[in-house]
C-alpha cells in the first residue's frame, strides 16, 4: 500500500528514488505506472549500501521534487548520508521511510517460512529500537510519522528542505500481505 499510495501522491515532474530490498519489490508490484515521474535505484532489488547519499545526489542533480522510499534498516545503514557540511548545499528531498523496525524483506524469503520461526527474529528480523524522529532532530530533518498508507498524500508537499516521512507497519503480516496481492494480480492477469 505504501508504494502505490506513493506513487499516486508525487506531483509530475518528480523524481522518485526507490530503496533496495521491499521498496523496490513493493514499487515493481504494487505501484501503478504514470507518466511524469522518473525513478531511480541502486543495483536492482539488492544492497542497501549509500541509498541516503544517492537520494541526496539526485535531489541536487533534479530540476524538480525529489522523493525517495526506503525501508528502515536502508536509512540506518547510511545514516551519515544525511549529516550535511556547513558549506554543502542540502537539497530539497523527502525520504519516505517504511519502519517495520527490522529486516522485512526477509519474512518474504525462504528463510522467512514458518519452519524457520525460532531463528528467524534474531538472525534475519533484525529489531530495532532506533527513534527515527530523534535521528532526524539530530541531524537537522525535519519529521513527520503516519501510522496510515492512505494518509501519505495529506502530509506529503513539494519538498523545501529536508523532511522524512517516518511510515510505522509492522512486518508480522508481510509474508501472507505479499502472497493475497500476487493472488489478485495472477487471478487479475489470467481474466485477460
Amino acid at each position: 500500500p505504501v508504494a502505490h499510495a506513493l506513487a499516486a501522491a508525487l506531483p509530475d515532474g518528480a523524481a522518485l528514488v526507490l530503496g533496495s530490498s521491499n521498496p523496490v519489490r513493493d514499487m515493481a508490484l504494487a505501484g501503478a505506472p504514470r507518466a511524469g515521474l522518473t525513478v531511480v535505484s541502486n543495483r536492482g532489488v539488492a544492497g542497501i549500501d549509500g541509498t541516503v547519499s544517492t537520494a541526496t545526489g539526485v535531489a541536487l542533480a533534479h530540476d524538480g521534487p525529489t522523493f525517495a522510499l526506503l525501508g528502515d534498516l536502508t536509512l540506518l545503514h547510511d545514516t551519515t548520508g544525511l549529516v550535511l557540511g556547513p558549506d554543502e548545499p542540502a537539497p530539497d528531498l523527502t525520504f519516505v521511510v517504511l519502519n517495520d523496525r527490522g529486516g522485512g524483506i526477509f519474512s518474504l524469503l525462504e528463510q522467512g517460512a514458518p519452519a524457520h520461526a525460532a531463528s528467524f527474529e534474531r538472525v534475519f528480523g533484525t529489531p530495532h529500537t532506533v527513534d527515527v524522529a530523534a535521528l532526524c532532530a539530530a541531524v537537522g530533518v525535519a519529521h513527520t510519522a503516519v501510522d496510515d498508507p492512505a494518509k501519505l498524500a495529506e502530509v506529503l508537499g513539494v519538498p523545501a528542505g529536508r523532511t522524512l516521512v517516518e511510515v510505522r507497519a509492522e512486518r508480522g503480516d508481510l509474508r501472507d500481505g505479499h502472497a493475497r496481492l500476487r493472488a489478485r494480480i495472477d487471478a487479475a492477469l489470467s481474466g485477460l
